[in-house]
């Protein structure tokens, strides 16, 4: 049994709350006898009665000019949510408007901490500004009109525009109110089901970073037995995985390309893609167990491995890829290793946790916009990474992520504008039919796996473009590409486990990463297919994941907060951002 706490009502003995009589002179005393017979109670009451006759005549009289209202402007609710302390933006659309061609006004100079008048209420100030040249603003009018008391004989056109009033009420409340009703789950459900899930998504993180905080091997670039064309050890070197020793050739040159086929003996000696990769997911986990478990130990290794990679003499990487997807016996690599850095945007979502420790050192995050800043440079002028942002399938658009990325890393958010917004025409009109299909994923062997990956790429994409104030999610092409057909393209084949996919597809149907964009898009569009292929899907990823078969994760976290942020003008939601890399 729990103790009771000392100011418990269950602490104190029952009789104390029995009614007791009262003392006599107990009442006395309470209310001050005073000469004659005449007390403080009897001269409340007299009052009292005098109070009540001034009521009474005021009432039957009518009150005061100065209680007319001609003098003081009527009470208002105000614009702004007290609880929020922000100006409701009456101008937004809601999602289930299925308005699209309204895009949220820009907010890059504004303050989110500061409160603007809503522009119902700008409409509402003289041209003066403050409204007199007091500062003090005019009494407005209440130009509500006052509705006639009714007859019981309303024409048919009151009738409509009655029905039309209520439909357009439902859009918003009532639709949610019918959604909520057909939920399968109760608010209880969801709150047990929310903390759960909230644990065991932590649980996992501590997990992977525990491991990460005990691994003691150098993640360097320094690592390999052999060097780039350049012969600079600090040159990162990653190999071409489609590409074979040529079997006609003594020596095995020049290399022959077979899609799908990867060379796993040959890009397994080199470590650097692996070790760069590695770096990234461990500083995003312990920057996220950071945040969740407070564990300084988890700064103190991110530490460590930042400086590892980037700065110390003996160990860190020059800002380029030239070597990237090499070829053996190539002078250069190839565009398609500019994407092995792509992902490098985990650690720009963990630095936001990190450097609130108190030890986080005050000059790794402008190190790292010097390392960055050159290896942006890089990225815009190498002929490398401009045959890369060309790219008309994953390459381009995963370059692009990339790019984002390290743009809002740098703070040159005009610039990251700029590619999210050329990406409506060159990633989502370009790459995406009518239909749905992805022409250019579709053409290749391992057709399924690159119509999902470069899905994730335009969702990422998406995600950024909701920080940046371009609505990617939404965007419809002129012959009706967009990123939901993209989606539901797949659906159908999923369901059916790859059954009647049209083209060829050498190496199976991999649902682990469909299931990730379902969740998503379930969170962004609503629709209820979505729900239904998910409830499917989870359970036979579950198996695979108990069996060994898949990585055990939970995206709870990023789920959370899709449905949160996602969308949201300046939603800036780290969480999620990894969540479909």
């Amino acid at each position: 049994m729990k103790k009771a706490r000392p100011n418990s009502v269950s602490s104190l003995p029952l009789h104390q709350f029995k009614d007791k009589p009262i003392p006599a002179d107990a009442v006395s005393s309470a209310t001050g006898a005073l000469p004659g017979q005449l007390n403080l109670r009897k001269v409340i009451l007299g009052a009292g009665g005098i109070l009540f006759v001034y009521i009474m005549l005021s009432t039957v009289f009518g009150p005061g000019p100065e209680h007319d209202g001609s003098s003081v402007p009527s009470v208002r609710r105000p614009e702004a949510d007290p609880y929020m302390n922000a100006p409701i933006d009456h101008d937004t659309p809601h999602r289930y408007t299925n308005n699209n061609d309204i895009k949220p006004s820009p907010v890059e100079n504004r303050n989110p901490w500061d409160n603007e008048p809503s522009e119902q209420q700008q409409k509402k100030q003289p041209a003066g500004g403050s409204g007199s040249e007091s500062g003090v603003t005019e009494p407005v009018e209440d130009e509500t009109p006052v509705s006639p008391p009714s007859t019981g004989e309303e024409s048919e056109e009151d009738e409509e525009e009655d029905s039309e009033l209520t439909e357009e009420e439902e859009t918003l409340l009532s639709l949610a109110i019918k959604a909520r009703n057909k939920s399968p789950a109760s608010y209880v459900d969801l709150l047990s089901a929310n903390r759960r899930e909230r644990d065991y998504a932590i649980a996992l993180i501590v997990k992977e970073a525990d491991l990460a905080l005990k691994t003691d091997k150098v993640y360097s670039v320094t690592n390999k037995k052999q060097t780039a064309p350049s012969n600079d050890i600090h040159d990162y070197l990653s190999l071409s995985k489609y590409y074979w020793p040529n079997p006609k050739t003594p020596n095995g040159l020049p290399y022959i390309r077979k899609d799908g086929h990867i060379n796993h003996e040959e890009i397994d000696s080199v470590e650097d893609y692996k070790l760069l990769r590695t770096m990234i997911r461990e500083v995003h986990m312990m920057g996220m167990a950071y945040h969740f478990t407070g564990n300084k130990a988890y700064v103190t290794k991110c530490v460590n491995r930042l400086n590892e990679w980037f700065f110390d003499d003996a160990t860190y990487m020059k800002p380029n890829i030239n070597y990237g997807s090499l070829q053996k016996g190539q002078p250069f690599g190839v565009r398609t290793g500019v994407l092995d850095m792509f992902t490098i945007f985990r650690v720009f979502d963990a630095l936001h946790y990190l450097k609130q420790d108190s030890d986080w050192p005050q000059d790794m995050i402008p190190n790292l916009q010097t390392w960055f800043t050159e290896y942006a440079k890089w990225l815009e002028t190498s002929p490398l990474a401009k045959l890369e942002r060309k790219g008309n399938n994953n390459h381009g658009t995963y370059y692009d992520v990339q790019l984002i990325g390290i743009y809002i890393f740098l703070g040159r958010t005009d610039e990251a504008r700029a590619v999210a917004e050329s990406g409506l025409t060159n990633r989502i009109d370009r790459q995406i039919t009518g239909e749905g299909r992805q022409p250019e994923e579709l053409d290749r062997k391992t057709s399924w796996y690159y119509s999902v990956f470069n899905l994730q790429a335009l969702m990422t994409l998406a995600r950024w473009g909701d920080d940046l104030n371009v609505n990617m999610w939404d965007h419809v092409g002129p012959e009706g590409q967009s990123i939901k057909k993209a989606i539901d393209f797949l659906l159908p084949y999923a369901l059916k486990d790859g059954a009647d996919w049209p083209v060829v597809n050498i190496k199976g149907f991999p649902m682990g990463d469909y299931l990730k964009c379902l969740q998503i898009a379930w969170n962004i569009y609503g629709d209820e297919r979505y729900l239904d292929a998910i409830k499917y899907l989870q359970p036979k990823i579950q198996d695979q994941m108990a069996a060994g078969a898949l990585k055990t994760i939970s995206t709870y976290m990023c789920d959370i907060s899709t449905l949160l942020e996602a969308n949201v003008r300046g939603g800036q939601g780290f969480i999620w951002h990894w969540c479909l890399t």
